[in-house]
């Protein structure tokens, strides 16, 4: 019986590494098919389990990355897939039996800290800003929004390091409006600031050279700039992903002394996640 039981297992492996190896060979094709309408410059490509841990937001200290998915975080050197240490329950159990928090979303890092944005999906009740200590990925405050003023959930925040004003938007589909705390002051609300178009569908933001820079899933899963000081916004470049696709989050880092953006997705049978690449000066007219 015993033997029975282990030819079945050996079996069920193996007709499941070759079904994996076949539908990442089919999404990395259908990837490559693609390629010609993309601005992208280089991708890392995740695949298997490790694609789960690389599906919600990214960001980054400056040398490392960290990934989160619906309920973990993992901390990578900069090639994006070499794991330095992982939290693979990082939604305590208060807030998942208290609040029902059960997806973390975007990250913005900041002062030792990663923020992430916090959800109740589906119920909306507890936008809530997470803090989580960056060395050991454990959560150590958090922070509930107003569901009023931030309607639909929490799927980003962004955090301008020069003096810790954290940033979101008021809708997590339609946004008309950025909401602005102070993340040195417990959280405070400061100002709300008038968008001057609908940014659809952000995945995850971070503050670069006094702009905010947003990757979304929209119908071209665009990045864009928005101007945190008068909400006016620009499309920077679009993605264009394969069909089924979904965007992710983004960070930016300098590369041989030059900033690119990093940005995430899904693949469409989500069993890769894609890491990439974008020439933040080439897209932003500065090349």
């Amino acid at each position: 019986m015993n033997e029975q039981l282990t030819f079945i297992k050996r079996i069920f492996s193996t007709v499941f590494a070759v079904v994996l190896a076949a539908l990442t060979l089919t999404t990395d094709g259908i990837d490559l098919i693609s390629q010609s309408r993309r601005s992208d410059i280089s991708k890392t490509n995740i695949v298997g389990i490790d694609a789960y841990f690389h599906s919600q937001g990214m960001t980054t200290d400056g040398k490392t990355l960290f990934f989160s998915s619906k309920t973990t975080l993992i901390q990578t050197t900069d090639d994006a897939q070499t794991v330095i240490k992982a939290n693979y329950r990082a939604i305590p159990a208060e807030l998942s039996e208290k609040y029902a928090i059960k997806h973390i979303g975007g990250l913005s890092y900041y002062n030792g800290y990663i923020y992430a944005g916090l959800e109740d999906s589906k119920k909306w009740n507890y936008p809530i800003v997470g803090v989580y200590d960056a060395e050991t990925l454990n959560l150590v405050e958090y922070y509930i929004l107003d569901a009023e003023q931030v309607t639909r959930g929490l799927p980003w925040v962004c955090v301008n390091p020069e003096n810790g004003v954290l940033y979101c938007c008021d809708h997590s589909k339609q946004p008309t409006k950025l909401l602005v705390y102070d993340a040195a002051d417990g959280m405070r609300f400061v100002r709300e600031i008038p968008l001057s178009e609908t940014v659809e569908e952000i995945q995850g933001a971070e503050f670069f050279d006094g702009f905010i820079l947003a990757a979304t899933n929209d119908e071209t899963q665009a990045i864009y700039k928005i101007n945190p000081d008068d909400g006016s916004v620009k499309k920077l470049l679009d993605r264009n992903l394969t069909k089924f696709s979904e965007g992710e989050g983004m960070t930016v880092m300098i590369e041989n002394g030059k900033p690119v953006i990093l940005a995430m997705d899904m693949g469409p049978l989500f069993v890769n996640a894609f890491v990439r690449e974008y020439d933040i000066s080439a897209a932003d007219g500065n090349e």
